[in-house]
């Protein structure tokens, strides 16, 4: 079934600048723009509410339970309540860094800077953190390995028992952000930016390449993972495709007419896709 655009943000209810963020959550679209702003939306794309969260850029948003947390380039990560949208707590406060990214598992917050430092965090308070040399643009944290990656290069990091903040880098693979875990695989793009690397996501096959994909005329700007076995892929060419990770084959691909920076999967399995002026789009397998 290929993927068509079934519902698209109206032009009053958009955001006024491209998009760098979508999550979905508790039944509800998140987005946050270069406006700093932050929008609810309905999974129809109607727009619930909205609020200014940041006076600057927000790179990236993530939602744990009853709580919603925004990094900015004004070197801050917020914790908003989701039932209001009211303040809760600043959890970090810096003029010499960037908040790039933000990562929820387990129950447990990870935040990466422009400075190359990945912070752990629990119950909002700071835990430790460990130094990844170079500016972390994206990441992944799955059981005791840490994946961060720039621009060159993606390194596998396992965290060591006893002292906090030690681990020791298992293996650099030639790659570029962004990247993401699907299942068992671990998926980037390449070094020039507009093709993944597939790689099995085992210690054990010391995270053997399975293959590559040739997938974007021009570079990628997001992957998301989807179940097992399913990918989707997007960038400046404003195209999303649709990849089943077993036959590493584009199985659909839907032309949005704008860059894609950020996709996400809501509940029921539909894509949500957003970028360049505030545009956002939902699109279904039909």
């Amino acid at each position: 079934m290929p993927l068509t655009i079934t519902a698209s943000a109206n032009t009053q209810d958009k955001h006024l600048s491209e998009i760098y963020a979508l999550i979905f959550h508790n039944e509800k679209l998140y987005s946050a723009a270069v406006d700093g702003k932050i929008k609810v939306w309905h999974p129809s794309l109607q727009l619930e509410t909205e609020f200014q969260a940041h006076e600057s850029a927000i790179y990236h948003i993530a939602a744990m339970k009853n709580t919603l947390y925004s990094c900015s380039n004004d070197g801050t990560i917020q914790a908003w309540s989701i039932d209001s949208l009211k303040h809760m707590k600043t959890l970090l406060q810096s003029s010499e860094e960037e908040i790039l990214r933000l990562y929820v598992i387990d129950g447990r917050l990870y935040s990466g800077n422009d400075k190359g430092i990945l912070s752990f965090w629990e119950n909002d308070t700071l835990i430790c953190q460990f130094n990844m040399v170079e500016e972390i643009r994206d990441f992944s944290v799955a059981d005791k390995f840490i994946y961060t990656v720039r621009d060159r290069d993606v390194c596998i990091n396992e965290l060591l028992p006893g002292d906090r903040g030690r681990y020791v880098t298992r293996i650099t693979l030639e790659g570029s952000s962004p990247l993401c875990i699907v299942g068992n695989k671990l998926c980037f793009a390449t070094r020039s930016g507009n093709n993944i690397c597939i790689h099995d996501n085992s210690k054990a096959s010391n995270f053997k390449k399975l293959g590559q994909i040739q997938a974007h005329e021009l570079i990628l700007n997001a992957v998301c993972g989807f179940e097992d076995s399913t990918l989707f892929s997007g960038g400046y060419d404003g195209k999303i495709k649709q990849w089943n990770l077993d036959t590493l084959e584009c199985v659909s691909t839907c032309e949005v007419g704008f860059c894609i920076n950020s996709i996400c999967i809501g509940s029921k399995g539909q894509v949500y896709v957003a970028g360049d002026n505030g545009f956002l789009n939902r699109l279904d397998n039909k």
